[in-house]
């Protein structure tokens, strides 16, 4: 009885030792199996991970490469604009450069002023002043100078005269020249200059019966000149030996000599005409007593030199 029992206990006692280490083994087996799912787990974390590392690399790359084009763009399109805006400043200032120098290039004609433009690129502050000398004023304004010689307004000249017209009281035709003096006392009015003037002169001729004479020319008068070109000029006075007058018409080459040469005298070329209602006392057509004589003309091309004082 007492060996039965204790069979069967040892049964028992050798029955759940084996349960025990079964159980141990199946505990193992699902420890390996989670720790492979947990490392298998770790690595497709560890790709994902990298994956998404790469992604965001490549998407701050571009992000920054689209912003540095952008910028480069956005610098060339104010480039160009810039540059335009300049260009157009440049063509407006040009442009307002050059009406400012018709209307002093105007003024000073209307004045009676000569001047000459010149380059300044001081840049100073002191470029919108005026510096005036004795004898020239010098106008400074901004990258520009223009320098205005003042001068009195008269004018000498020398008119030489070359007859090829004459009247039946001549032989030869008077070929001779004047002093002509003008002044600066008229009027401008647009394109239209008047100005007072004298002249005096002395061309010699032959008479038909009386053999040689010089008829002497005096007087005074005004001359007239049309946008700086044409150039008209009357004298009423002495002529010979009782009252005539002189006239002249032509062309002025101012613009040429003054303006675009910058000389200081001017060239005016045309023809001149004389008259008298008394050439030589006791010539001509004399009275019963012996006074009195013939009236006459004559005419011939003219070219005369001003100098302007």
């Amino acid at each position: 009885m007492n060996n039965l029992v204790f069979k069967r206990i040892l049964t028992i006692a050798l029955s759940f030792c084996a349960v025990m280490n079964a159980q141990d083994k199946v505990d193992a087996i699902e420890a390996a199996r989670q720790a492979k799912a947990a490392a298998e787990k770790a690595a497709s974390d560890a790709e994902a991970a990298t994956a998404a590392a790469i992604e965001q690399a490549a998407e701050k790359a571009a992000k920054e490469a689209r912003d540095k084009i952008k910028k480069e763009k956005e610098e060339e399109i104010a480039r160009k604009a810039a540059e335009k805006q300049a260009a157009e400043e440049a063509e407006l200032d040009a442009a307002a450069s050059a009406a400012a120098e018709q209307a002093k290039r105007k003024m000073a004609e209307e004045l009676g002023l000569e001047y000459t433009e010149t380059s300044s690129n001081t840049g100073n502050a002191d470029d919108d002043t005026q510096e005036i000398d004795q004898n020239q004023e010098t106008v400074v304004e901004g990258s520009e100078s223009v320098n205005v010689k003042e001068n009195s307004g008269f004018n000498i000249g020398i008119s030489g005269s070359y007859g090829f017209l004459q009247g039946n009281f001549f032989e030869s035709v008077p070929a001779g020249v004047s002093l002509v003096i003008s002044t600066p006392y008229g009027f401008n009015l647009g394109g239209l200059n008047l100005g007072l003037s004298g002249t005096l002169g002395a061309y010699p001729a032959e008479h038909n019966d009386d053999g040689a004479l010089t008829p002497i020319v005096a007087g005074l008068g005004a001359n007239l000149t049309i946008a700086s070109l044409v150039f008209t000029e009357g004298h009423i006075g002495l002529v010979g030996d009782a009252l005539g007058g002189r006239g002249f018409a032509g062309i002025s080459l101012e613009k040429l000599m003054s303006k675009s040469l910058n000389l200081p005298f001017n060239v005016l070329l045309g023809s001149e005409v004389f008259f008298s209602t008394l050439m030589k006392e006791g010539v001509g057509d004399v009275n019963e007593d012996g006074t009195g004589g013939s009236p006459t003309w004559w005419g011939g091309l003219g070219i005369r030199l001003d100098y302007n004082l």
